[in-house]
Parts: structure tokens; C-alpha cells; sequence
């Protein structure tokens, strides 16, 4: 490249750069599903993943360029600072994408739910979503939408993972599945799934009536070759939702962790039963 993208945001304003609208945000809670997702979409030739790009061992992520940024400008971890370095990271990235693949039309980029205040902004209401939800709005950027509409099982396995410190399937020998089980507190599981309940409802209804936002459920995204394949329905729709050809890859880069009765990856199964039935928040069977 013959600029530095990090340097032109000062010299050229918010929208200077390229690549500005060729984005597409996978967001979710996490366990629920978008990094198979977003590595299904990178499958096609015009799409290029970018990555979690609020996890600090993702060497794209925004905290390594914020790093690279301060070094010369001590000035640019100044909360004021943040947007205007939000849209030059995405521009710097985006040039990145383009020059691995040429032919690429969009930059994909996931963001867990719980991690989108991590784009600090000087104000915020601490009733609202955070700020990174409306700046997705007011750019007219893509957003899609992971939604698990069994909770109990995202909140178990990110339980799981955590413990085991293994969160993909490419952790495991071929064959093997995920076997450990963890000891669930009742009241902190009953406080999640209500919590993600809200969640999923506050971040649809904020992009309630914007055409550049679709929802995809995780239980409905499998189907065909005994279920282990992406649906070619929902391959359809991104491909339209997109403005692409659908050339993505059915196949799932990774494959699931853990057994289907997810009651047999908790030490405490009865005790959790009993406490979900009583607030009548047992997943359907």
C-alpha cells in the first residue's frame, strides 16, 4: 500500500479509505454459533474474516491496532479518539483483506454481545445497548444475527469451555467428543437465561425496520447429510442478503463439542431440572 490507513483518518476525515460499506458484522452471545458461521462465509471467494475482532489473541483484533496506534500518538486512547480510530481500524483492515484476496467484495467481523462495549466511547447511557450497536446503524453496515434458541445449552458450554480451556472441535481427536461436565450454580443460571432472553430481544428490536439486518438461529442452520451440512436455504438467503453469488461451502469448518443431552454435562443435572422447572425455563425437548 503506498498509505498507512492508521495515519489517514487524521488527514482525511471519517470517511476516507475504502471499504467503508463492505462489511458485514456476525454478532451473538458467545457459544452460540457465529464462529462456524463467520468461517462459512469466509468459505466464499469474496468474503474475508477478519476474526473476533474485540479478542485480544486475535492478531487483527482492535486492541493490537490501538497498541501500534499509541506508539505514535499518545493522544489516540483519548476517549474522544475512539470512533474516528473504530472507522480507521476498519478501513486499515479492510485494505488488508483486499490486498490477501483481491477479489474480495466484504469483510466479515464477529463481535459477541458481551463484548461490544469494548468500543469506548466519552458518554454512554447505561440503559442503551452499547455505542458500537447504533455506529453499525448510522454507517449502514450488515449485520447478522446469531440467535441460540436453546440457551441453557449456550450457557453450559461456554461453561464447559471455559473449564476445559477447549472451545472448538479442532482441540479434540477426530472421533472424540467433548465428556466433561461442570458444576452449575441455579440462581446464576436462572440470571443468564433471563438475561439472554432481554439481550436477544433489546438487540432485535434495536435493528427492528433496518434492511441490512437478518437473523439466523443456530438450531436452524444444520440439515441434510444426517444434519452436518449448512442448509442450502439459509446459503440462498445470504447470498441474496449479501448481493453474491452463493458460493460458499456447505461443509462446517468445525463440527459440535458436546453430546446432545447437555444435562449430561452437568454434575448438579437433578438439581438443575428441578430449579429450571419451577421458572419454567426447561428448553423444549
Amino acid at each position: 500500500m503506498t498509505d498507512d490507513p492508521e495515519a489517514a483518518s487524521s488527514r482525511h476525515g471519517d470517511d476516507a479509505g475504502i471499504g467503508l460499506d463492505d462489511v458485514c458484522f456476525v454478532i451473538g452471545r458467545p457459544r452460540s454459533g457465529t464462529t462456524v458461521f463467520r468461517k462459512m462465509l469466509a468459505t466464499h471467494p469474496g468474503m474475508f474474516d477478519l476474526g473476533e475482532i474485540f479478542n485480544e489473541s486475535n492478531s487483527n483484533s482492535y486492541f493490537h491496532f490501538l497498541r501500534r496506534l499509541q506508539v505514535r500518538d499518545p493522544n489516540a486512547l483519548l476517549p474522544s479518539r475512539s470512533i474516528d480510530n473504530f472507522l480507521a481500524y476498519m478501513r486499515r483492515h479492510h485494505a488488508i483483506a483486499l490486498e490477501k484476496r483481491p477479489n474480495g467484495r466484504i469483510a466479515v467481523l464477529d463481535v459477541k454481545y458481551d463484548q461490544a462495549h469494548l468500543l469506548c466511547v466519552p458518554w454512554w447511557n447505561i440503559t442503551s445497548l452499547p455505542r458500537l450497536f447504533s455506529l453499525i446503524r448510522e454507517r449502514g453496515w450488515r449485520v447478522i444475527d446469531i440467535h441460540r434458541q436453546n440457551s441453557l445449552a449456550m450457557l453450559v458450554s461456554n461453561d464447559v469451555a471455559i473449564a476445559t480451556g477447549i472451545y472448538h472441535s479442532r482441540a479434540l481427536a477426530d472421533g472424540h467428543e467433548q465428556r466433561a461436565k461442570v458444576h452449575i450454580k441455579p440462581e446464576s443460571l436462572v440470571r443468564q437465561l433471563r438475561a439472554t432472553t432481554l439481550a436477544y430481544r433489546s438487540v432485535a428490536e434495536h435493528f427492528r425496520d433496518y434492511d441490512k439486518y437478518i437473523r439466523v438461529t443456530y438450531e436452524e442452520m444444520f440439515g441434510g447429510h444426517e444434519g452436518r451440512h449448512f442448509k442450502p436455504a439459509l446459503l440462498n438467503g445470504l447470498s441474496t442478503f449479501l448481493g453474491i453469488n452463493n458460493a460458499f461451502d456447505p461443509v462446517p469448518r468445525l463440527r459440535k463439542l458436546l453430546v446432545e443431552d447437555i444435562f449430561a454435562h452437568i454434575e448438579n443435572a437433578d438439581e438443575i431440572r428441578d430449579v429450571l422447572g419451577q421458572h419454567d425455563l426447561l428448553p423444549p425437548s
